[in-house]
């Protein structure tokens, strides 16, 4: 029924006022944090759209689980009248004792729809609540140690101020987590960046911290006496909002920002080295990862304690670690290929060399782990990488390909050693500046991701959602999707997105009965290559979901996110959109028109535009067309104003190639405000172009 993005309305008012169903749009969480074992209330806000009728929550992960608080007004049950304002609502949240520590994506399931993405921090100590008067210096807000406050910066030079206690050389660490929940909110447009600085009694300065985790800030401080300190949690440009949220983490437990060695095997305990207050608490720390490659947090243990979790790349392939001295290309630490290495820039101006041995015309991914933003990897390294001959010749290099992590794909001239070097891109360098440096095959490879992350569709309709997949290192082949867990009643067409294509479309369909509901579901890529041996191998991967965020001015950006939901909703605004033709051949060069008729809702009286491509504002987002079929928009009738039919003209041009039954849908667009429109998609049309 509908899918929804971002869509700034150039025209007059009342060509928006009409639309009358939006979904739930959270901005913040208060208290934001959680502890585990615990089970406590929080307010989800929606300021600017209405959470009535919530009945259900998604919750990311395992361990966690939220209902909706009995008590939250229902939609209007008639039609005519306006949806309930229900700016907000209560959810009990209940986290068991084992529960995973740190963010969680959430969505809340309404009568008008699923919401956009929340997120709640889990923790492992007593949260305190905001207090409702204002702290000053002089009256800051006593907090036990260890503790999660739990805040916002409301105002434009808001400074929030908590007294704790600290015996002399006691070692404490204070971590805001703020700004990397605002990332994946949908209608946020300006973010926090929060800044921390610890006063003594006399009000002097002791500490202070910006950017840690990127633009949280993260700060070990010892106290040099007896007392009772204050911390003061602000924007860094002195800037404010209702919707800034936050946790500032206080404790004296052992705390790491990160850990080496970055990279470890599946389930196969590694002594770790601490960076944080976790360095001087003991040497005897390991870390043991997951059974499941990629990234993971996982904490560090020793003698029965534990700490916060840390990034940790898992990964199959041999490993070694640096030897010092490497920093000269004869010094370089040997790594077998396939394999990989942890290292550090140590120091400024430190260079790290590595050297394996490749084949000529074997091509060769070379990938640093260690910054990338959206990620729990928050190294401080920028780094660069080189790839030269064991003289020094520099034959391959590379900075930003990941964020700020390096890559590269290098095919050897001759059969021989080869060395890569490791630098910081500003010739900085610390104890926090960790790595994993990556050396293997140029293996066969794609990604998968699908836009929305979310479908909201009413009884007996529809909605689009559109797959994009990149391939990579050579793979040329087909790519099957399938979605599963689906609520019941709810089904997707087949697709399979050929060779020469690198998006497709899913149309979500809910039966006429379908019942509403809620789920988060899967979508998933597989295909069939060869690996560089020529072997074949089945490759399956999880799709990305891609949550809209409104960008200032009425852009569309988007930030990738984990959970992807359907939910089956009430009636809407457009109850369908007809298609006369739901299955078209094409001749190259030929042209056909194909009739839409859209029907309304009894009380839904404005603008519909129609449209095959997902764009925005001049920019094209999704494209289900096969290669050479192109919607000529001068013998389209899109701008239906208060009428209910129009037309899409598709052409293929002289050159396309020849396809069969490639999915392609008309979506009818409504706009909830001057923002945001609602999608509403047809029936399958089947596209093939024959000669």
């Amino acid at each position: 029924m509908r899918t929804a993005f971002a869509f700034l309305c150039v025209m007059v008012s009342a060509q928006v006022a009409g639309a009358q169903t939006s979904f739930p749009m959270v901005t913040h969480v208060t208290p934001v944090a959680v502890q585990r074992g615990t089970a406590a209330e929080v307010v989800v806000d929606c300021r600017t759209s209405s959470l009535a009728g919530a009945y259900k929550v998604l919750v990311e992960g395992s361990g966690v689980t939220a209902e909706v608080i009995a008590g939250t007004p229902p939609a209007k049950a008639d039609p005519k009248l306006p949806a309930a304002n229900v700016p907000s609502c209560k959810l009990k949240v209940t986290v068991a004792a084992n529960a995973a520590l740190g963010v969680r994506e959430f969505r809340i399931a309404s009568a008008l729809g699923i919401s956009s993405l929340g997120q709640l921090v889990i923790v492992d100590a007593p949260v305190v609540a905001e207090k409702p008067a204002p702290s000053t210096m002089a009256k800051p807000v006593p907090v036990p140690v260890p503790s999660v406050v739990c805040g916002r910066i409301r105002l434009a030079e808001a400074v929030d101020y908590y007294s704790f206690p600290a015996k002399a050389g006691q070692t404490l660490t204070l971590e805001v987590i703020c700004a990397r929940i605002q990332d994946k909110i949908h209608d946020l447009q300006k973010h926090a960046d929060p800044l921390i600085a610890v006063y003594d009694a006399d009000g002097r300065e002791q500490a202070a911290a910006d950017d840690g985790y990127f633009a949280d800030p993260v700060l070990t401080f010892t106290a040099p006496k007896d007392g009772t300190y204050t911390v003061a949690v602000r924007d860094a440009k002195y800037d404010g909002d209702p919707r800034w949220a936050y946790a500032l983490v206080l404790t004296d437990a052992p705390r790491a920002t990160h850990s080496f060695p970055l990279a470890a095997n599946p389930r196969k305990p590694v002594k770790a080295f601490p960076v944080g207050s976790a360095a001087t608490a003991g040497k005897d720390w390991t870390i043991t990862a997951p059974a499941v490659t990629g990234v993971h947090t996982v904490p560090l243990r020793q003698n029965g304690l534990e700490t916060n979790p840390v990034p940790v790349v898992v990964t199959a392939l041999p490993l070694v670690e640096e030897t010092e001295p490497n920093d000269t290309p004869k010094q370089a630490t040997r790594v077998s290929l396939p394999g990989g290495a942890n290292g550090r820039i140590g120091q400024k101006r430190d260079l790290d060399h590595y050297v394996f041995t490749a084949a000529k015309g074997k091509p060769v991914r070379i990938e640093v782990f260690a910054r990338r933003f959206g990620t729990p990897l928050t190294s401080q390294l920028d780094s660069q990488i080189d790839v030269m001959t064991p003289d020094g010749k520099i034959v391959a290099s590379n900075d930003d390909l990941f964020g700020k992590d390096a890559g590269l794909v290098f095919t050897p001239a001759t059969d021989g050693d080869f060395v890569v070097r490791v630098r910081d891109l500003n010739n900085k360098g610390g104890d926090a500046f960790i790595y994993y440096l990556e050396i293997d095959f140029a293996r066969p490879d794609f990604t998968i991701k699908c836009d929305p992350s979310k479908a909201m569709i009413g009884p007996g309709s529809r909605t689009a959602w559109y797959i994009q997949v990149a391939r990579a290192n050579g793979f040329a082949g087909p790519v099957k999707v399938e979605v599963r867990g689906l609520p019941a009643g709810v089904t997707v067409n087949a697709l399979t997105i050929p060779a020469n294509m690198t998006q497709g479309l899913l149309v979500v369909s809910a039966a006429a009965d379908a019942k509403v509901d809620a789920a988060a579901v899967t979508v998933t890529g597989t295909a069939d290559a060869t690996d560089e041996a020529g072997k074949p191998v089945t490759l399956t991967k999880s799709a990305i979901s891609v949550e809209e965020i409104y960008a200032p001015g009425g852009g569309r950006a988007r930030f990738d996110v984990g959970m992807i939901a359907v939910a089956v909703t009430g009636p809407s605004d457009i109850a369908a959109i007809k298609v006369k033709q739901t299955r078209i051949t094409l001749k190259p060069g030929e042209e056909v028109k194909i009739d839409v008729q859209v029907l309304r809702g009894p009380h839904y009286t404005k603008d519909v535009n129609l449209d095959v491509i997902l764009r925005h504002l001049g920019q094209q987002f999704g494209n289900p067309l096969p290669p050479g079929v192109t919607m000529v928009d001068g013998k389209s009738k899109t701008l239906l104003g208060l009428g209910s039919t129009g037309h899409i003209t598709l052409k293929a041009d002289a050159t396309a190639a020849e396809c069969t039954d490639v999915p392609v849908c008309v979506q009818g667009y409504v706009a909830i405000n001057f923002v945001v429109k609602i999608g509403y998609a047809s029936e399958v049309i089947w596209v093939t172009v024959k000669k």
